[in-house]
């Protein structure tokens, strides 16, 4: 069913075309059935070692497609409705725009008012969400209930690996330890790219807070895959001749690199699809680890290779994502000088430090929600409390609204937050141009596969647990970088070509 479904989704993603993955699983019905999730956790206690492990992983996957199937109604309904939200523009009537657009509309849009006026309409909008969210909360609990998986929070548990209790100090620790660097951070960063004082955030402008585009220019196309190639050879990791990738540029591809695990290590994809930029090249830094690390997965089991919350990996991938704020790595692969430099360095750690605070505040989010009144009001009030705190944002009423948009059945920010964690350890244990030399520990980290918990990744370094204080201490440092050299002079205008612009008079005979 993996195999099928990650063939099915690399077509949709290379060509724009074909079935739904999630079609996959329809050819194996059996998998759904409670006879199956009750024969593997009972092989899984008959186990031991590796053995137990990868059967404790399938078991908790066969329980995971099992609750999607029972509340498969309400889920689609709430899925369906978030793909099709749609929004007016400023000053129209017609819903045009959909809500994938909003954080591109926003970063482009130059005008604190319009941007305004933009994420207004997109929050109205989601709002209507919010009885759809609150039936999917039901229907999964219910099937939860129906299986016999004891409960929401017990499935989360054994999905990661971790007791709610701990995640939740791990989040509160995370927003505690970077509360001071983060404050900072936005606060240099409003003013520098937009002008506006800290005090005066607001939602709409967070996507123009972190913006990049001064940066495109030294990024041009075709050059992201050759980049993060030298960077993969230089740590003793080269991509292997069996890693598939479709670099082609064609325009019913996927917009931003991706890849795709199919089978590893055997069977590990990567597609491009070259247009030149900041953000393409900070992507393909983080899929192309990715896909790398997928080829040098060796556990004795597939189970370990394509089960478990991937965090271990996704650390690592994060840590060559951050190579495109750092500046010993920008210096060496740009012509970034003098203050554009110091720009990009400091916009990009703001953009970190945001990332991990609000994968925090969503799993703090999660947890929370569902221990007090589950009416929209209460859910509505706890999400902007979080999101405010986390973001040093301003929500309107109608931004806390839209909580329904990014209420999930499971905890899909855990994996983001404990990855930004470790990935900040990885990159304190290296030291200063960590990507020059070889780091037999990343091969270490990525042959554990999915299974690797972050925890086991983060005594591999010799740490006893994860710390967020090293995500601080990153950030601090990135954010007092001063650049040693002016920026390159621009270059002069050559006269010699221009026209005058005085007229020839004519000779008086």
């Amino acid at each position: 069913m993996l195999r099928a479904e990650g063939d099915l989704l690399w077509t949709r993603w290379t060509t724009g075309s074909g079935p739904l993955p999630a079609s996959a699983l329809a050819e194996h019905p059996r998998l759904l059935q409670r006879e199956s999730i009750d024969t593997v956790s009972a092989a899984a206690a008959r186990s031991s070692g590796s053995d137990a492990v990868a059967l404790g992983l399938l078991s908790q996957q066969l329980a995971t497609l099992a609750v999607s199937r029972e509340a498969g109604a309400e889920i689609d309904a709430l899925e369906r409705a978030r793909s099709q939200l749609a929004f007016p523009a400023p000053g129209e009537t017609r819903a045009t725009l959909g809500e994938r657009d909003l954080d591109r509309l926003l970063r482009d849009e130059p005008k604190a008012q319009k941007r305004a006026a933009l994420a207004q309409a997109e929050a109205k909008v989601a709002q209507t969400l919010a009885p759809l969210a609150i039936a999917r909360d039901a229907a999964v609990d219910k099937a939860i209930a129906a299986l016999g998986l004891q409960s929401w929070a017990a499935v989360q548990e054994r999905a990661y690996g971790i007791p709610l209790a701990d995640l939740a100090r791990l989040a509160e620790s995370t927003l505690d330890a970077t509360e001071r660097v983060g404050a900072r951070a936005v606060s240099t960063a409003s003013v520098r790219n937009l002008g506006i004082t800290a005090d005066r955030l607001r939602r709409a402008d967070l996507p123009r807070l972190a913006r990049t585009a001064l940066a495109d220019p030294q990024f041009t196309p075709g050059k992201a895959w050759p980049t993060v190639r030298d960077v993969l050879a230089l740590v003793g990791a080269p991509p292997p001749p069996g890693l598939r990738v479709d670099a082609e540029p064609s325009p019913s591809k996927g917009a931003r690199p991706l890849a795709l695990l199919v089978d590893p290590p055997a069977d590990v994809r990567l597609s491009l699809r070259p247009a030149g930029g900041f953000e393409e090249q900070r992507a393909t830094l983080h899929e192309g680890a990715r896909a790398v690390g997928g080829t040098l997965i060796d556990v004795p089991r597939w189970e370990l290779a394509q089960l478990g919350d991937g965090c271990a990996a996704e650390a690592v991938a994060l840590l060559f994502e951050s190579l495109a704020g750092h500046p010993e790595w920008l210096r060496a692969t740009t012509q970034l000088r003098g203050e554009p430099l110091d720009d990009m360095v400091h916009t990009e750690a703001t953009r970190r430090l945001l990332a991990a605070r609000r994968a925090a505040a969503l799993v703090l989010f999660e947890i929370r929600r569902r221990e007090g009144p589950g009416t929209p009001e209460a859910q509505a009030a706890l999400y902007r409390g979080l999101l405010q705190r986390a973001l040093f944002v301003v929500l309107s009423d109608d931004d806390a609204g839209r909580w329904a948009l990014e209420a999930e059945s499971s905890m899909r920010s855990v994996t983001p937050l404990v990855a930004a964690v470790l990935a900040a350890q990885l990159e304190q244990s290296f030291g200063a141009s960590w990507w020059t030399t070889p780091r037999p520990v990343l091969k270490q980290i990525w042959a554990g596969g999915r299974s690797l918990r972050a925890v086991e990744a983060a005594r591999a370094l010799g740490l006893t647990q994860l710390d967020p204080a090293a995500l601080a201490a990153v950030a601090d440092e990135r954010l007092h970088y001063s650049a040693p050299d002016a920026p390159p002079a621009p270059p002069k205008p050559d006269y010699k070509y221009m026209q005058g612009d005085k007229k020839k008079r004519r000779r008086r005979r």
